[in-house]
């Protein structure tokens, strides 16, 4: 006998089970993987993290630095936080966004493999 559903609002419904295999079968097919663009990428993002990594490390290790940060940025002073984050050396430099509670850097690759990295900072 079949397998049912009772529900009290319902008469029984009686559904045919279906045998194991039917279920363990892939009816999906994949594309073959070609992870050239995948490396190219994760080239990119080493980059851009040694990038990170230098300013990161500047604003742990200057009080100062990370003092002039914020003051601009709560000054709404754009130009003054880019001028900054440039003074460091690193070669890409990110987008800057930044509000009441925080900094926010936008790191992105130059080639076409629109790899980006995107870091928050706190401050309140």
């Amino acid at each position: 006998m079949y397998p049912y559903y009772y529900s009290p609002c319902q008469p029984p419904y009686y559904y045919p089970s279906a045998p194991y295999p039917y279920y363990a079968q892939n009816y999906r097919t994949f594309p073959s993987v070609d992870p050239s663009k995948f490396i190219v990428s994760a080239k990119e993002m080493e980059g851009l993290m040694t990038n990170a990594s230098k300013l990161l490390a500047k604003m742990a290790e200057s009080r100062q630095f990370s003092y002039n940060i914020m003051t601009a940025a709560q000054e709404s002073n754009q130009a003054k936080v880019e001028s900054l984050i440039q003074s460091t050396g690193i070669n890409n430099i990110p987008k800057v966004t930044y509000n009441p509670d925080g900094l926010r850097l936008i790191f992105e690759a130059k080639g076409d493999t629109n790899t980006s990295l995107a870091l928050r900072l706190r401050w309140t």
